[in-house]
């Protein structure tokens, strides 16, 4: 059996593994009320939004550097915003991080079932509830289809790794709305086929102080329904008193329940690639036939495979059946995954000869001793 295996950049591949994407959904919380700030018009060339809604003179679908409005054109800061920033800044400097925010104030969760948004939608407009209309026309008129497109998208381009959601204050009354929470995330994962192992969806509290506090007994109720969903307390976040309602989060409130969504996810991150040992030996079991096929002087080819170092100071490249590092410092480790997220070998600091692979997409991640990501490559192994 005859196996060709090459490397390709990153940057070259339509999808990059360091590139990790959130979709989230919900209500005016989500879509964000506090005030906008300069401090919050600060971009980092490390968070970006997957613009879901057309304003801005930005297009929809494509990704550009994060600032508020992140959701429709009248969002402002909410939890997105927070959440983006938590984690790039406690993430590796090799990650980015983007959101796609579909979230409009006021609406149920049947706006965002795919089997019940159009009655939904007509019975809105039959009773002249139609303020929120011209923020659904941005989103394309159909919020579950954009968050589909936009998770298309995603997975194109990087890698879906979770759901953000809040929502639940317009439907108080709903006695099944933790099951309908579920129902639209069970359609979701199916439809972009994602494994719900590996594709967590974070559940907030509405705000403790606020009208709806009670209702967070059903919040908790819909988090548990779902194998792979994780409340986040809004204890403490302090809710805004407004006219006719306390229902949106102060400033503050948003600052820290944001980062409550973030360090949850930084935990589940840790969790999606097993801890291997550094000194694991991995095996060469490649059969004698093996070819594999060293691409580094085609010119198409971009330079970092053919060891021009990245700004890591690291370089990676194969030559014969050898998966070849340089510039990775001592004690380093080179661990292989499948895009499920199986480990499938580990190298030392200067690589190695590679497991017996099977045809798919590969990643390798470089580590320092203490576990810090260095580089991240990734191989298309095809079986012929």
């Amino acid at each position: 059996m005859l196996f060709v295996v090459w490397l390709l950049a990153t940057a070259c591949l339509a999808q990059d593994p360091n590139l990790h994407i959130y979709l989230a959904y919900g209500q005016s919380n989500m879509s964000g009320q506090a005030t906008v700030t300069d401090k919050d018009r600060v971009q980092d060339p490390r968070f970006l939004v997957l613009r879901a809604a057309n304003h801005s003179n930005q297009k929809v679908g494509e990704f550009y550097p994060a600032a508020p409005p992140m959701g429709h054109s009248a969002s402002k800061v909410g939890i997105a915003d927070i959440f983006g920033r938590t984690m790039v800044a406690n993430l590796p400097d090799s990650i980015k991080v983007a959101v796609a925010n579909i979230a409009i104030g006021g609406q149920s969760i049947d706006l965002f079932d795919k089997d019940r948004n159009k009655a939904y939608v007509q019975n809105a407009k039959n009773k002249g509830d139609t303020w929120w209309i011209q923020y659904l026309d941005e989103y394309g008129g159909d919020v579950y289809k954009r968050i589909v497109e936009m998770g298309k998208i995603a997975k194109q381009k990087g890698v879906i790794k979770g759901f953000l959601f809040h929502q639940g204050e317009a439907d108080y009354q709903m006695n099944d709305w933790p099951s309908r929470v579920k129902k639209v995330y069970d359609d979701l994962i199916a439809e972009l086929e994602l494994d719900p192992e590996k594709t967590p969806i974070l559940i907030g509290e509405l705000a403790p102080t606020g009208d709806l506090g009670w209702r967070n007994d059903a919040v908790k109720q819909a988090a548990d329904l779902i194998p792979n969903g994780h409340l986040i307390s809004a204890q403490g976040c302090p809710a805004l008193k407004e006219t006719s309602y306390t229902l949106h989060f102060t400033r503050e409130g948003y600052e820290t329940f944001g980062k409550r969504y973030a360090e949850t996810m930084l935990e589940l991150l840790k969790t999606m690639e097993p801890e291997v040992p550094v000194d694991t030996a991995v095996a060469d079991t490649l059969p004698q036939d093996t070819v594999v096929n060293d691409t580094s002087a085609n010119d198409t080819v971009p330079g970092a495979v053919r060891g021009v170092k990245t700004p890591s100071g690291i370089a990676m490249h194969v030559t014969g059946k050898l998966l070849a590092v340089a510039g990775a410092p001592a004690g380093a480790r080179v661990r292989l995954f499948d895009m499920q997220g199986n480990l499938l070998g580990v190298l030392g600091a200067q690589g190695g000869a590679m497991p017996q692979i099977r045809a798919g997409r590969v990643l390798a991640i470089v580590e320092s001793a203490g576990g810090k990501r260095l580089l991240t490559r990734a191989f298309n192994v095809t079986e012929f």
